[in-house]
């Protein structure tokens, strides 16, 4: 009876190791069957297959010590403290859009307080500042401008210290920096929380009429350089319903001009700034805050006041010196990337619509973009420069460029006014350009960088565009091929479609499965961005072959192995020292 029952488990398990061992092989996106050839694989098509941390990056303000961060600067840093992006806080966030490498090591800035926080891509975190941080560059700040260390004093009212959630009205000699242009020589200080109201910043806040005395003024006299430009900036708010005040600026209270009016209601803290030109010979320089109206009828009941701040604007764009990554140049304030970090690396197939033999080193680009934008973050130039890495294409291609918006749909209308250097205007297409119509007759000598053919130092293509006025869109420069002798065929990344030259009816045609993928989702480019070099395949070395993570990374549609590049299999990928 044991035997016969032992006989039969075994017989059941047989037939159980018999049915597991002629299951299909997993071609799901997350199987791990290992294949020989990249042929072999079954990718889903949802994958887009770059090999890259694309999206936002969302930064939410923790701010227990009430710091003004609304309106702050917020800089996105690689692992050398290079500033790659910068954005501001609005509504208590910062967001970017990055293209980032996930070979590298970033940090987000907050250079009010000098605070940093470790991120590792794409987002949403939580950035907590506190008062621990240094703010002097902000509070009073010395520069090209000033001609003292520091030119503004007590510019957030908190001196005199007055308890918690009440006022105090005190003499102007009590209270640094800060005078009154009131008969009474009053000055009125609420601090934080007082009948609901809150300081824009810290704990302590300005209502500029003490007592009744129309059209009084708290003012200050700094030290400010003559003929210099300084960015003035301050907060504003009614305690009730809408209150007007004005900003003059001058040699004196009585010669002083109208640079601004505020208007403000009492939901929030309203943000008012502005440049001023110090005169010649004018070695002081009087800032006021004249109270010209209440909500309230009563000129001693309203506008508020807070963080009050100079800062030098050595241009005149609006821009901060200390923010400024242009600051001699009006027409520049901002510094972008694309990518944001590291190198953005197109790979080709270039047999398209019939499929190749996976080196994908028939063209590899290696492009790099420098994007300026001015003080009001229009763009206004982006310089391009391109490596023609290898060229293992045994047929004539032409490069060509496509901007595109960040979802890469197309812009409807022109973006750039004008273009120098290594690049023509493609007619066929809107914010299209042709880098080269023949890459073979184009480079400075023949280089195919493969392995099998002759190598040299690569080429490099160095371009400007140049925007249109009041153009503030974020755009991806598409990288594309297409054949020399046949304009309308052409080679993409998956999921981009063909220009406005492209030919339609090679789609579906061969191997192709539409939207530049096989049947199988198999791709004729791969993008990578990395913070090091790409070393690709040699001829006819198949991805699988040259980089052993690959596959990997590929059948998890992104999200193992994502620095699958930085792992090749040595002998088998270019190396330009040999």
């Amino acid at each position: 009876m044991f035997k016969n029952t032992q006989i039969k488990a075994i017989s059941v398990l047989a037939l159980l190791v018999l049915a597991i061992a002629c299951q299909p092989e997993d071609d799901s996106p997350g199987g791990s069957v290992q294949v020989a050839h990249m042929s072999e694989m079954s990718i889903s098509k949802s994958f887009n297959w770059s090999a890259s941390l694309n999206g936002k990056l969302k930064v939410d303000f923790l701010n227990p010590d009430n710091i003004s961060v609304e309106r702050e600067l917020v800089i996105l840093e690689n692992a050398q403290g290079q500033a790659l992006e910068k954005a501001r806080v609005k509504e208590g966030r910062a967001v970017f859009k990055v293209q980032m490498a996930a070979n590298d090591d970033y940090k987000v800035f907050f250079p009010y307080t000098g605070e940093r926080i470790d991120i590792k891509g794409p987002g949403t975190y939580q950035f907590s500042v506190s008062n621990q941080g240094s703010q002097s560059g902000k509070q009073a700040n010395g520069g090209s401008c000033t001609v003292c260390n520091s030119p503004i004093e007590n510019n957030l009212a908190e001196s005199p210290a007055i308890p918690n959630k009440t006022f105090r009205i005190v003499n102007e000699s009590t209270v640094p920096g800060w005078e009154t242009t009131a008969p009474d020589n009053k000055i009125e200080i609420w601090s934080s929380g007082f009948r609901g109201v809150p300081a824009q910043e810290g704990r302590q806040f300005f209502e500029i009429n003490a007592n009744h005395h129309p059209n009084a003024a708290l003012f200050q006299s700094l030290c400010l350089e003559p003929g210099s430009t300084i960015r003035w900036s301050v907060w504003h708010r009614a305690r009730v319903g809408n209150d007007v005040a004005r900003v003059k600026i001058g040699a004196s209270t009585s010669t002083a001009t109208q640079q601004a009016i505020m208007s403000s209601g009492t939901s929030a803290w309203n943000y008012y700034s502005g440049t001023y030109v110090v005169p010649a010979n004018q070695t002081t320089t009087v800032f006021m805050f004249e109270a010209v109206s209440t909500g309230s009828g009563n000129s001693s009941v309203g506008n508020f006041l807070d963080n009050f701040r100079i800062e030098c604007d050595e241009d005149g764009d609006g821009v901060a010196d200390s923010d400024d990554d242009f600051p001699q140049d009006p027409a520049k304030a901002y510094r972008e990337y694309y990518p944001s970090s590291g190198r953005h690396i197109v790979s080709f197939e270039d047999l398209w619509p019939a499929t190749g033999d996976y080196d994908f080193n028939d063209l590899v680009l290696n492009q790099q973009v420098t994007i300026s934008r001015d003080g009001n973050n229009d763009l206004v130039s982006a310089d391009f420069k391109i490596s023609i890495d290898a060229i293992g294409a045994g047929l004539r291609n032409g490069i060509a460029l496509q901007l595109r918006k960040s979802d890469g749909s197309l812009f409807p209308n022109e973006k750039v006014s004008s273009f120098s250097g290594d690049v023509a205007n493609d007619p066929a297409n809107v914010n299209g350009f042709i880098l080269s119509s023949d890459i073979f007759a184009d480079i400075s000598s023949y280089y195919q960088n493969n392995g099998d053919g002759p190598s040299k130092a690569p080429d490099t293509l160095s371009f400007t565009l140049n925007f249109n006025a009041g153009v503030t869109d974020d755009f991806y420069p598409e990288l594309y091929l297409f054949r020399s002798d046949d304009r309308g065929l052409e080679v993409h990344l998956p999921a981009y479609p063909g220009s406005s030259a492209f030919n339609s009816s090679y789609q579906n045609t061969l191997d192709d499965n539409g939207n530049f993928r096989t049947a199988d989702g198999l791709p004729w480019a791969i993008e990578i961005i990395t913070a090091g070099n790409y070393q690709h395949p040699l001829e006819k070395i198949d991805m699988i072959d040259a980089f052993p993570q690959f596959q990997t990374w590929a059948n998890s549609l992104g999200s193992q192995n994502q620095t699958w590049y930085d792992f090749p299999s040595a002998p088998k990928i270019f190396d330009p020292s040999n």
